[in-house]
């Protein structure tokens, strides 16, 4: 194909056209150009080698439909076949945005443990409405995500492979993230995309693979027939319990090395039965993205603000005493109260933000009464009323940005049938 060039003017299969500001990058699929529809600058990504007409109709489809979620880079726009290709166009990733492998390489990092947490919902958030929607992603890599560092949103691009569940894209993936079937030859499917999501997670959280251990650094040359091992018929999980021989090297794998003792004890039980041979080897077994939720919601529930060094910490929920996790403070100290909403127990400390649903937005922030400091507050941080009632029946109603006391024995209801209860 020609490459285009600043003025070209593409027409677009609803009609109009779309006009080549400038090139803005370019893969092995295709080359991504700044492009003016409308006045309105957006992305064009035009392929170098144009895909069959299953593939052309297919991006229609999904054109059609629209995104899944607020998560995607969705295409808006396809165009027509002409210049020996052809393409789509989709918003522009906003510049505070970065590629996930930024993160995994050092040269972006989260500004807190709360917007990590945020990436992992997100991310969760968006494969679910997409399966939700009978799509299997298919081509699911670290290339797919660009993160906001502050908040953690989201947002995920590449998604002209993604097909009804059951089809087949041509695009098998990339063997570091494809699902042990799918290395061996199988179809890509919403089981295989749960693999892929389990393993871009442990990235998140780890940034390191969750295969890549002894075996691999062992390896003279990564060539085809030990990526099908490494990552199909002999994939070991580095931490698995039952098997040594792929444990990370200390001077490789520092990144896990550094961050595996300080995560709670429920992520790291929850990665090593994702990569238990049970698991590998039964997609069935694989947890699904509400699964992954309640995982992080309730990792989440244990983050909290030590009291003594100021600093973000995972506690243990199940202990009456806390330790802070930060080496140079290691300080121990107890919560308020615990606020019991299901089966969470949820800490009440100062300054820690509770949430009640799966979003990234707090519901709730725990602050000190500006007129007793000894007395804890929970400020009401979303749009509707709580109602609260205490021990003795009084029935408050906590506005938005209102205040509760934290108090043993008080119930509120959040709405949407939410309730919960202040316990010692």
């Amino acid at each position: 194909m020609s490459e285009l060039k600043k003025g070209d003017k593409i027409s677009l299969a609803i009609g109009g056209h779309i006009t080549i500001i400038k090139e803005l990058g370019r893969g092995g699929q295709g080359i991504v150009y700044l492009v003016d529809v409308n006045s309105q600058q957006m992305a064009l990504k035009w392929y170098l080698t144009p895909p069959d007409d299953a593939f052309y109709q297919n991006l229609q489809h999904n054109v059609q439909q629209g995104a899944p979620s607020d998560a995607f880079l969705w295409p808006k726009y396809l165009t027509k076949k002409e210049k020996g290709s052809y393409g789509y166009v989709m918003d522009l990733r906003p510049s505070n945005y970065y590629e996930f492998g930024n993160y995994l390489l050092a040269k972006k990092s989260f500004k807190s443990f709360s917007a990590m947490l945020a990436a992992a919902m997100k991310i969760c958030d968006g494969f679910m409405m997409l399966h939700r929607f009978g799509y299997s992603y298919q081509d699911l890599n670290d290339g797919n995500f660009f993160i906001e560092p502050t908040t953690g949103d989201v947002l995920i691009c590449d998604n002209d492979n993604v097909m009804p569940q059951g089809e087949k894209s041509g695009i098998m993936g990339k063997a570091r993230y494809m699902a042990p079937e799918v290395v061996a030859g199988g179809i890509p499917d919403k089981y295989s995309d749960r693999y892929s999501l389990s393993v871009i997670l442990f990235m998140l959280f780890f940034a390191n693979h969750p295969l890549e251990g002894a075996k691999v650094v062992a390896c003279p040359c990564l060539t085809e027939s030990f990526e099908k091992k490494f990552y199909g018929s002999e994939a070991v999980f580095i931490y698995d319990e039952k098997d040594k021989s792929n444990l990370p090297v200390r001077g490789v794998h520092q990144n896990v090395i550094r961050r595996w003792p300080i995560f709670p004890q429920l992520l790291k039980d929850t990665f090593r039965e994702q990569f238990s041979q049970e698991t590998l080897k039964n997609k069935n077994n694989r947890l699904i993205e509400q699964g992954w939720q309640k995982i992080i919601a309730t990792i989440r529930d244990s983050l909290v603000i030590c009291p003594i060094c100021g600093e973000e910490t995972f506690v243990d929920l199940t202990q009456s005493e806390y330790t802070c996790m930060n080496p140079n403070c290691a300080g121990k100290f107890k919560p308020a109260a615990i606020l019991k909403l299901g089966l969470r127990d949820i800490p009440i400390l100062p300054k820690s933000s509770l949430y009640i649903d799966n979003d990234n937005i707090p519901d709730a922030k725990v602050v000190r009464s500006q007129d007793d400091q000894n007395l804890l507050l929970i400020q009401n941080l979303s749009a509707s009323p709580w109602i609260a009632e205490t021990p003795s029946g009084k029935i408050k109603t906590v506005e938005a940005n209102g205040f509760m006391p934290v108090k043993v024995g008080i119930k509120v209801s959040f709405g949407s049938g939410n309730k919960a209860e202040i316990i010692q």
